[in-house]
């Protein structure tokens, strides 16, 4: 994992992601059998944000998913076939995204795509994974693709109503009363993470007393920090990803007010920056988060798969939320070749609806009208003990019951 955060959509640019996705090739479902013999390789396109204000994001992703491909092809590949994955930058950029993505996706070599870590970027692809019929997996939550309107796009982190379910169960359990949200309100991720909030919480019978957008871009928090202050939350909770965060933790620390974040703050790159403001601070991420608090098992053995190696390379320190989702997508994508007996991308997608499998990311039960495949035991309570994540007791105590099998 290195860098960080996002990017509006304004009005021009959503008009060429508009003329992007629906410009392109003619469809082809593509591909061959790994058991016909053939001798290629089985290609999988990724368009990641490597560099911008979500570079961090990307980073983690890229890094994991190459190194599960790696694994696999050192163990023989797919049926004697290896996969060979190409990564491109988006640039935390929808436009860029779409640009990429059509690329790679109206070539019928290509067997499947991972869509982009940026929300906004993997919802713009939306168009062109229907036109393309290309089998795609969002690295983001996109709450949109949970549904199954879209066939052929499935997500491999949860969504943002999960992560929000976590944490209004969570603060049910401290007696939360009074709740202020602030999010980015110029991307999909910090959009849809507030209404899920808000309606969960309102549901809980918990009362907003702030519910406040703020710009990515900015770089003072003062006047946001003073109004959440000033209405005394029980708890406070930001969706947003990339270098504002860290700037409102900084800000917000000191000041009497139990602060939360979800999983894009789940790595070293918003933990060091934030520094000792970040002590004490709660997320609601992926339950892989802390390994070594998972009881012994076949879900800690899978998340030690991903984080013995991950460890070795980056100085002992955990992976973060974003490896783990890119691993599994990599791990979603290989199950799904496999049970297919097929590089055919309509064959694939049909595989990947009927989806059970336990993943480092969680248990996935795709199906028809579920391509987010997550339950509440993927999620994790978490807190940052020392400048590392930690699972809370409240966690500790929740893995005896509820660990994902």
């Amino acid at each position: 994992m290195r860098s960080k955060t996002l990017l509006a959509v304004t009005a021009f640019a959503t008009a060429s992601i508009t003329a992007l996705a629906l410009a392109g090739c003619t469809t082809s479902t593509g591909g061959a059998s790994p058991s016909s013999g053939t001798s290629g390789p089985i290609k999988i396109g990724a368009v990641m944000p490597l560099t911008g204000p979500l570079a961090a994001l990307g980073a983690g992703d890229k890094e994991a998913a190459e190194q599960t491909v790696a694994d696999i092809n050192k163990a023989g590949g797919i049926k004697g076939q290896k996969i060979e994955l190409t990564v491109v930058d988006d640039k935390t950029n929808p436009t860029e995204s779409v640009k990429q993505f059509n690329q790679m996706a109206s070539d019928s070599s290509y067997s499947a795509m991972l869509a982009s870590s940026m929300t906004s970027a993997a919802l713009a692809v939306s168009s062109s994974i229907k036109q393309y019929k290309i089998p795609t997996i969002a690295l983001s939550p996109v709450d949109q693709y949970v549904d199954g309107s879209n066939s052929y796009a499935f997500t491999s982190p949860g969504s943002t109503k999960i992560y929000a379910a976590a944490l209004v169960n969570y603060w049910k359990s401290i007696n939360v009363k009074t709740v202020a949200v602030a999010y980015t309100g110029t991307d999909l991720y910090g959009q849809t993470g507030e209404k899920s909030t808000k309606s969960l919480a309102e549901a809980a019978g918990m009362k907003i007393v702030l519910d406040e957008a703020y710009d990515p871009a900015a770089t003072d928090f003062t006047p946001l920090i003073t109004k959440v202050v000033a209405a005394k939350p029980d708890a406070f909770v930001q969706w947003g990803s990339g270098p504002a965060p860290v700037i409102i933790t900084k800000q917000i620390a000191g000041k009497g007010v139990p602060f939360f974040v979800t999983g894009s703050q789940a790595s070293n790159l918003w933990l060091q920056p934030s520094g000792a403001a970040a002590e004490g601070v709660i997320g609601a991420t992926t339950a892989a988060l802390d390994p070594d608090a998972i009881p012994a098992g076949p879900y800690k053995d899978l998340v030690m798969a991903v984080a013995t190696p991950w460890r070795a390379q980056n100085k002992n320190v955990n992976p973060p939320e974003f490896a783990y989702g890119g691993a599994t997508a990599i791990e979603l994508l290989k199950n799904a070749i496999e049970k297919a007996g097929s590089t055919n991308r309509d064959k694939i997608r049909d595989a990947l609806e009927t989806t059970d499998l336990l993943t480092p990311n969680g248990h996935y039960h795709y199906s028809k009208t579920d391509h987010m495949g997550l339950d509440a035991s993927a999620i994790g309570i978490m807190v940052v003990k020392d400048g590392v994540w930690k699972a809370t007791d409240y966690q500790v105590s929740a893995f005896k019951t509820n660990v994902p099998k």
